[in-house]
């Protein structure tokens, strides 16, 4: 009997383990800036994320055309629901785009909300502006170490950016 309740426990922490490893860490919002190519894999790897297109074509924004496309997804289908992140590395200009789709299988916004608290508690700097290309949708700015954060809605998808240059103009 013992054994059976030791087996059940194992099975429902390697389980409930498994279920954190796809969801997104303010971690990695905070450092992916600092990350080689390698080491944005081998991070997303171990939250098991996948890479699903090494130069993904078709992006919602110009600027994130030809990033590496990683999906917490095995199969992707937004309808479901995943959490997507763009990674542009173009010399020594950075991008990360992370959108949190919640779908039919799957509701992110819980981590979105986790990850944005995290945020409005790390940064102390908030700025606020209108997007053009986003019909009007305010994005929230942050700034730290000479690393730009954006926080917007992308129609009902909350979505986090983080580059290493400004990038109003450009991607906004």
């Amino acid at each position: 009997m013992k054994n059976k309740i030791l087996l059940f426990a194992l099975i429902s922490l390697m389980l409930n383990q498994k279920s954190f490893g796809q969801l997104m860490t303010f971690g990695f919002v905070k450092n992916c800036m600092t990350y080689k190519r390698s080491t944005v894999t081998d991070e997303l790897t171990k939250k098991q994320f996948f890479v699903v297109d090494r130069t993904k074509d078709g992006t919602n924004n110009p600027l994130m055309e030809g990033a590496t496309y990683y999906s917490n997804a095995k199969q992707v289908d937004a309808s479901k629901g995943e959490i997507g992140v763009l990674s542009l590395i173009n010399g020594t200009k950075q991008v990360t785009e992370i959108s949190f789709v919640s779908g039919s299988k799957n509701d992110y916004s819980k981590n979105y909300t986790d990850v944005f608290n995290q945020m409005i508690k790390f940064f102390n700097n908030e700025q606020a502006f209108k997007s053009e290309r986003y019909n009007k949708t305010e994005v929230l700015k942050f700034s730290k170490d000479k690393l730009f954060y954006y926080v917007f809605k992308n129609k009902e998808t909350p979505t986090i950016v983080i580059s290493n240059y400004k990038i109003d103009a450009e991607y906004f």
